[in-house]
């Protein structure tokens, strides 16, 4: 129910079974500095879940509207072995276990936006943000941050800047968020802990079928720029190829945004 706490048992059972710590409070500032404080002081993987946050964080720096107890607010602290190429690719990996997840829970059916929202009917739902720390040349601490809309209300959602839904206006059935963040937290340790970069084609090609962008014109923004083309895929690198009149473009993701053309 909204403004309930989450079965803090019941997620702690499911954390420690894949061998990480825990670490819940009612009110934080951020997930992700939370799980990087604690990997500074412990060295140890861990996961971190929030009622609310004062300082939440999307990417490049945005706030993240969080309302007590009414969403999904985890950051996943993980150690992998990957090179430092193949790092954009995390975020399509975690957001893939999203979708598997929310459709595990009965909840809905969503797609993705390049490279960390989830939609649906193209309203924001969810993001993705994902902050690293070397531990030697090959192997990194990941803090994989997610929100979810759950059970914000209409009023709430209009103030965020973008057109946004939450789980429970979309689900067909009543939404459980302590079964929505045991189901999530437990998809990407697993998508994470399994993903090799060899295996980056089959990623991004499983990527296309989820992205809702893909094969559509699209603008990209950077800064005051903006630049249309075709989004025609994710490379290896986890690049964004955007293919405008003049040629094939590639993007990271730290520097852009995007658009649907909607004239």
């Amino acid at each position: 129910m909204p403004g309930e706490p989450i079965n803090e048992a019941t997620v702690r059972q499911a954390v420690e079974r894949h061998g990480f710590d825990w670490h819940y409070r009612h009110n934080t500032e951020s997930t992700n500095a939370d799980v990087l404080r604690y990997q500074q002081q412990y060295q140890r993987e861990v996961v971190a879940v929030s009622e609310a946050q004062s300082a939440g964080r999307g990417r490049r720096g945005r706030q993240w509207l969080s309302p007590f107890a009414q969403n999904i607010y985890c950051t996943i602290g993980i150690t992998k072995e990957i090179p430092a190429s193949s790092q954009g690719l995390l975020s399509m990996v975690t957001g893939l276990a999203l979708c598997r997840a929310l459709e595990q829970s009965a909840v809905a059916m969503v797609g993705l936006k390049w490279p960390n929202d989830l939609l649906f009917e193209g309203r924001k739902l969810g993001g993705i943000l994902i902050e690293s720390r070397p531990l030697d040349e090959t192997c990194f601490y990941f803090a994989i941050g997610f929100g979810l809309n759950v059970f914000m209300t209409a009023a709430e959602l209009a103030e965020i800047p973008q057109p946004a839904t939450s789980l429970a206006q979309i689900a067909a059935t009543e939404v459980d968020r302590t079964q929505v963040l045991t189901a999530s937290i437990d998809r990407i340790i697993r998508s994470i802990r399994e993903f090799d970069h060899s295996a980056a084609q089959a990623l991004i090609d499983e990527f296309a079928h989820f992205d809702v962008f893909h094969g559509r014109p699209i603008d990209v923004i950077a800064g005051d720029s903006r630049i249309r083309g075709i989004n025609r895929g994710i490379t290896l690198a986890g690049q964004l190829q955007l293919e405008t009149e003049q040629g094939m473009e590639l993007h990271s993701a730290a520097e852009i945004s995007l658009r649907a053309v909607t004239e």
